[in-house]
Parts: C-alpha cells; sequence; structure tokens
C-alpha cells in the first residue's frame, strides 16, 4: 500500500519506520531538505511547505491512490503559522490528486474550556483560540472524503518521556484525570483504519483508565530518575477524554491502557 505522511516528526517517523516493516511504500515530507537525512531507511523523503504553492506536477503521482496521513501541527506560536490554509491546500491536492484516504492527527485539545468527561459529540469552546484553530483544521481536511479525524491525548513514548517534562515544576490540578497516549497505540491505530479503509468519522485516542495527575506525575518522575514534581493546592475538575467511540467501531484493543504502564516504554 501506498502511504504519504504529511509532516513527518517526532510520531511520523515512528509510524514511518513501522509502516516500511510492515511492507508499505511509505513517501514522507519534511519543510526543508536538510531535514530530509533524518528519515528511516526505506521511506522515500520530499520536501514540502504547505504555507506556499504546491509544484502539483511533482506531487500528484505521489498522492494518487494514496492513503495520506496529516501529522501537521498548529505549533506553539500559533499565529505565525498558517495552519488552517496549510491543510486547506492539503485536502485540495489529495482531492485533484485522486488519493485514497486521509487520515489525520488532531489533538484533544481541542475539549480545551471543557469539564468532566468529554466525548466526540461535546459542544466545542469555538471562542478560544486553539479550539477554533484545531476545529479549523479539521474541518479543512473533512472536505475531503473519506477522512478520519483522530484527536490525540498528550503524547508520550520514545525520547518524550513525560516523568522530564513534569520534574521539578509546579503542575496545576492534582485530583484532574490525566489524559495521555503512547505513540505504539498510536501506529496500532493507523495500522487497523489502513485496513478498514475506505473509512470516516471523528474518534479520540487515549488511555482509557483514569488515573489522577498527582499519581500519574508521582510515577513518571520516579520512573525517569528525575525531581519530583510539586502539585498546586488548588485543583480544578479537570476533564476525563472518553475514547470509546474508536475501540468500538474498530475493534481496537489499547496496548497500554493506563498512562502509567506505558511509562517504561519512554526511554
Amino acid at each position: 500500500m501506498k502511504i504519504v505522511i504529511i509532516g513527518c516528526g517526532w510520531l511520523g517517523q515512528q509510524l514511518a519506520a513501522d509502516l516500511v516493516a510492515q511492507g508499505h511504500h511509505v513517501y514522507a515530507s519534511r519543510r526543508s531538505g536538510s531535514a530530509l537525512s533524518d528519515l528511516p531507511a526505506g521511506v522515500t523523503g520530499f520536501v514540502l511547505d504547505l504555507n506556499t504553492p504546491a509544484d502539483q506536477h511533482s506531487l500528484m503521482p505521489m498522492l494518487h491512490d494514496a492513503i495520506v496521513v496529516c501529522a501537521v501541527t498548529p505549533g506553539r506560536d500559533q499565529k505565525s503559522h498558517h495552519y488552517t490554509a496549510a491543510l486547506q491546500q492539503l485536502a485540495t491536492l489529495a482531492t485533484v490528486a485522486g488519493s485514497r484516504q486521509i487520515i489525520h492527527f488532531s489533538s484533544t485539545g481541542i475539549y480545551h474550556g471543557l469539564l468532566g468527561e468529554v466525548d466526540e459529540a461535546a459542544s466545542l469552546h469555538l471562542t478560544e483560540l486553539r479550539v477554533s484553530l484545531l476545529w479549523q483544521g479539521e474541518q479543512a481536511l473533512q472536505q475531503f472524503q473519506p477522512a478520519v479525524t483522530l484527536r490525540l491525548a498528550g503524547l508520550m513514548g520514545p525520547g518524550r518521556h513525560p516523568g522530564r517534562f513534569a520534574a521539578a515544576k509546579v503542575l496545576p490540578d492534582a485530583t484532574a484525570p490525566v489524559n495521555m497516549l503512547h505513540s505504539a497505540d498510536i501506529i496500532a491505530a493507523v495500522t487497523l483504519l489502513l485496513d478498514a479503509t475506505p473509512c470516516s468519522g471523528v474518534f479520540n485516542l487515549s488511555c482509557p483508565s483514569t488515573l489522577l495527575r498527582q499519581d500519574f506525575y508521582q510515577q513518571a518522575v520516579v520512573s525517569a530518575g528525575t525531581a519530583p514534581a510539586i502539585f498546586a493546592k488548588e485543583s480544578a475538575k479537570g476533564r476525563k477524554v472518553n475514547a470509546e467511540k474508536f475501540v468500538r467501531q474498530f475493534n481496537f484493543s489499547y496496548r497500554f491502557a493506563s498512562a502509567s504502564d506505558a511509562l517504561a516504554y519512554c526511554n
């Protein structure tokens, strides 16, 4: 199967390596030629900056009949990134080229401002800048069909250990649920979607077991061997991301049902 990963960063590189090992023909984009040297063996790299007009002549054969995985993120400095326009251009390219499927990595950050348990049907606070940005990105790619949007919880995995992030920091919301996700479960979910193509919909991905932030990050700093985290005295209720929809629709089983189980696989 031909798979094109757009925005092949930390997560995309892990996915690309796994897909090559499965025998797929994998293409992956970076925004600069110098970054292509970081791609895993067996991946065909190409330069693509979706904030500039794309060279359709070179892209059309690659995107034709391909599964397109969009791993482009809004970035931290949101005002300097033309995120929505970039994804609109990608949707147009996939349409013109006759791509087979889009799989989009979005974020459970889209639920910012909500409390309690949230699922894919939750009413979003679109007045919040980041929420609006994520939602507009989802809408842009859903102009192409079939498209699956995966709203990913906080990412953890090789080289991305939560214990290093939390070390010696004062963290809020000690008794709120933690919503985390190991990259191995994302890769497993994408692999499952490849077998189910064509498919559409919006789905949360997050470790399903409920774990409080103070418990998780205390375990995380011990696992990473870093300085303990400190929690603020006041704690909001927080939110728990319900990820059952994907489990039910695709008969998916998480490798790491609890985020604490994944800590040993983040070094």
